[in-house]
């Protein structure tokens, strides 16, 4: 029960952190309160209503609870729909709080950030305080999109970092961030990672099926028709006093989803591949890019609302690999095949950067948050040298069959059926 006292203690390190009776945090109610409780209209927080926290479509209803303290389901709303504007919000429009709750993104006569050199932002309060912003302040609510990114990045994969870089040995990084959805109304947020980072230039490509749908509405002079023409949707730089670190954000929309393909396509090989609350078992499509990460070294990691469900897709991944050897073995080297079947640690974490309060789901008790706990999938070359253990199936013998859950079998029977040519 440690873990759930973890995530209560996040949250009652804010002034608004009130956990009920039954250990939940009421997040519709508290936006309610800051007058920011609603769908399209309210900036940076907008969201699509109901009680599923995952659109089947980008523009699908969701079911409501009837509640008076949650969103009603918007009837034609669609994640991005700011994107269809020529402008993007300010910090003002799109916050819609006041201005001292605020982490400001151009600094006139607000205080500049110290630069993050000394790798001291570790968790909410000490990002609070690097952004001298005070307890009361919401913005943990929705900044905990880009701050895990940060976490997975420097943390979890450690493919960069704070004190990595210089003003004279600059860092560039290209990231693939797949199942984006509400992010897409908060593009600017993304900024925190060019002042957290300095001397990095950052280039963060989204991926998912709300990507695709939001770049084909693309029309004459809006912001997402750039998407279209392969430009960056939203750019930012950084003050010179924090390292002037750089963000520019793509939207890949001509596919619902990630392809493994699409890297030498693009001539866009990501030096990490990160996808929040990601679900890697419940989504077919999630096995081309285990998979992917596996065959090329790819540092892959995630965030789950529970512990429990990220153990079990833990637990899965030796079977999915050792399932899709006999097709993927063909052409491949020994030595490849001897690194893919080889034993890995896929270590599982508390986020710190998770978005406060547990979620309210009923009679589940442990924690499940949003964006809650890290998983390495595949981790840089320093991570995978420290937990490589010795080959379990021997390649030259070929692959020794595994005995599955009836559950596995049917997600790799529902993949095999997908075929990747129905992507183009």
């Amino acid at each position: 029960m440690q873990k759930v006292a973890n995530v209560q203690q996040i949250l009652k390190q804010f002034t608004w952190g009130r956990v009920e009776a039954d250990g939940t945090f009421a997040d519709a109610i508290m936006r309610a309160y800051f007058g920011v409780l609603g769908a399209e209209g309210y900036g940076y927080w907008s969201a699509p209503g109901g009680n599923n926290p995952h659109l089947a479509r980008p523009d699908e209803n969701t079911q409501s609870t009837g509640s008076p303290f949650v969103i009603p389901a918007a009837g034609g709303y669609q994640h991005g729909y700011q994107l269809l504007e020529e402008q993007h919000l300010d910090d003002a429009s799109g916050w819609r709080v006041e201005k001292r709750l605020i982490p400001s993104l151009v600094f006139g006569d607000v205080r500049e950030p110290a630069i993050a050199s000394n790798g001291s932002v570790v968790d909410w309060d000490s990002w609070y305080r690097w952004r001298n912003l005070p307890k009361d302040s919401p913005t943990a609510l929705l900044m905990h999109y880009p701050l895990t990114v940060y976490q997975l990045l420097v943390h979890v994969l450690h493919v960069t970092g704070p004190a990595r870089n210089s003003p004279d040995a600059r860092q560039a990084v290209n990231v693939h961030y797949l199942g984006a959805e509400v992010e897409l109304n908060m593009l600017p947020l993304f900024s925190e990672l060019a002042l957290l980072l300095p001397y990095t230039d950052i280039k963060l490509t989204f991926f998912g099926p709300a990507v695709h749908h939001i770049v084909k509405q693309a029309k004459e002079n809006s912001l997402v028709m750039k998407a279209t023409r392969n430009e960056p949707v939203y750019t930012y730089t950084g003050p010179s006093s924090c390292g002037k670190g750089t963000l520019a954000i793509y939207l890949h929309g001509e596919h619902e989803n990630w392809d493994p393909r699409l890297p030498a396509l693009t001539n866009s090989f990501p030096d990490a591949i990160v996808a929040p609350n990601a679900g890697l078992l419940s989504y077919p499509a999630w096995q081309f890019v285990i998979l992917y990460s596996h065959v090329e070294n790819t540092p892959f990691a995630v965030t789950e609302y529970a512990e429990q469900s990220a153990e079990v897709q833990r637990d899965g991944f030796p079977q999915i690999v050792a399932a899709a050897m006999p097709h993927l073995s063909k052409g491949m080297r020994q030595e490849d095949m001897a690194n893919m079947v080889r034993s890995r640690e896929y270590p599982i974490e508390l986020n710190p950067f998770q978005r406060p309060g547990q979620r309210n789901l009923g009679s589940t008790r442990l924690p499940n948050v949003p964006n809650g706990f890290t998983m390495r999938v595949v981790g840089g070359k320093v991570d995978e040298a420290k937990t490589q253990k010795p080959t379990l199936i021997n390649p030259e013998a070929g692959v020794t069959p595994i005995s599955m859950s009836p559950e596995t079998q049917d997600l790799l029977s529902k993949v095999e059926k997908l075929s990747l040519n129905s992507l183009d």
